[in-house]
Formats: C-alpha cells, structure tokens, sequence
C-alpha cells in the first residue's frame, strides 16, 4: 500500500504573527512525498536533510491515520524530497504537512476536502510547535496558490485571487530562522493594521513595507532588499520570520537582478 503526495512554497504578504490576519503569495518550489505501509518499522527520510527533526512528519502521519480510522501504529517508510529550503520563512513545514497528509490519504484512497486537509495540517504544526498561530494562511498558499488572504486564529479563508506571473528571487542566508519573543511582534500590530489596509489593493507594497516592518521587530538586516528594489525589484521583504528575503521582479527580469545581490539565490516564479 504506497501513496504520493505534493505541495508548494510561499512567501510572506503579511505577516500573520502580528494579529492573526495575513497574507501570502504562492511560489513554485515544490515538495514531494512518497509513503508505504511496509514492515514493523516507522522510517522517515528527508532526502538532502538527513539530519532534519522529523516529529512534525510522524505527527502527520499518526493524526491522518487516526482521522480516516487507520491503524497509526502500522509500520511504514515516509521519503520527503523538496526543493523549498528549511527554517528560512518559506513555509518549507506547511508544504511538508501538506503533501505528507496528501501521501497517506492517496495510500488509504480516502477522499478529503482539500480545506480539510489543510486544517488538519494546521492541527499538526500546532502539536509539533513549529508554528505560532497554526500557520493557516502558509497552508493555503502552499497548496492553492495564487494571493490568499486569510484569519488564522479562526482558519478562515478570506480572498483568494489568481496570482499575476512574475519572477520571484529568493535570497538565502546560511543561518536559519531564530525565535522572537511574540510580544514584539504585538507591539507593531498598528503599524501592520496600516499594512493590511495596503495590501488590499497594492500587495507588492504591502510586501516591501511588511518585510521592513519585520526586519526591526526580528532585527534582521534588510539592506539586501533595499538593493533588490534599487536594482529594479518590484517588491523585496523578508519572508515569514526571515531570514530569506523575497524579491518581486516582472517576468523575465528576476536572473539579471538576481546577479546584483550579494547571498545565495534561488530563482522560480509565483504559482
């Protein structure tokens, strides 16, 4: 009995941590998940991350199985492959829940509303604590695609529009994500509410003045999205909690402004 399952990355409109309204933009970086029922064993594999945490995979696993009446205890091998860097702000855990509970599901030939399934995949990011507010917003940009908009607090999905081609540069730094305390993230909740207003109607600015107002609660140097925007960038910010930085370019012109940028980068498109 064997499975697959698929899901994207995304990257930060707004950050939900500040007041549980958010907003992401879908990317196309892609997660592939492959599960079978075989032996005693229960065996996860992240393939190029050997050396991953993989509690938030078996959390998945085990409340999939257990939703659908399946035995949680049977043994099974769990091959993850993703192209979305981990602990960056990518929402490389969201496209993990996603695509692993898509795998079992597909294994069972169970049936699930997809809204389901990425409230379910909420509910495990919750249980592993990879997440803050539960990361809907990341789930559904993962998975649907395009601008979503979304109450995280209730999981509710507010506007979901197709998303307009564009290049998207990813700068990727060595170090990964470091915890802030949430009370930082509170204490601009005003400043954000200016920033959703924004978003509603010119999310490219929402993104260059979301990933500012991020970089000094996190204290997060922003200088290469300042140089993206100088560079011809659309939009540049800080995704998610950082530390990758997102950068907007028209269609086509993401490789020469990609070259302007001093870090590592990743060039793919919005989904």
């Amino acid at each position: 009995m064997s499975g697959i399952g698929e899901s994207h990355g995304c990257i930060s409109v707004i950050n939900g941590i500040v007041n549980g309204k958010a907003a992401v933009l879908g990317i196309n970086l892609l997660t592939e998940v492959s599960y079978s029922e075989i032996g005693t064993e229960q065996y996860v594999k992240v393939i190029g991350s050997e050396d991953t945490d993989d509690a938030l995979v078996r959390i998945c696993v085990r409340r999939t199985l257990e939703k659908i009446g399946a035995d949680p205890s049977a043994g099974y091998q769990v091959r993850i492959k993703s192209q979305i860097p981990p602990s960056r702000g990518l929402k490389s855990s969201s496209s993990v829940c996603n695509a692993v509970i898509k795998a079992v599901l597909d294994a069972h030939s169970y049936d699930m509303d997809i809204m389901d399934i990425i409230r379910l995949g909420v509910e495990c990011a919750k249980e592993a604590k990879v997440t803050v507010t539960g990361s809907f917003d990341d789930a559904c940009g993962c998975e649907l695609g395009g601008l979503i908009f979304t109450e995280n607090y209730s999981t509710t999905l507010i506007r979901r529009e197709p998303a307009d081609g564009y290049d998207i540069i990813l700068c990727i730094p060595e170090y990964t994500k470091e915890r802030v305390p949430r009370e930082r993230y509170e204490a601009v909740s005003g400043q954000m509410e200016e920033i959703q207003r924004i978003a509603e109607t010119d999310y490219l600015k929402a993104i260059t003045l979301n990933g500012r107002l991020i970089a000094e609660v996190t204290h997060t140097d922003n200088s290469i999205a300042e140089k993206a925007l100088g560079a011809g960038a659309l939009a540049a910010g800080i995704s998610g909690t950082g530390p990758a930085i997102a950068v907007i370019a028209e269609k086509g012109h993401g490789k020469s402004i990609s070259d302007e940028l001093p870090c590592t980068t990743i060039l793919t498109e919005t989904r």
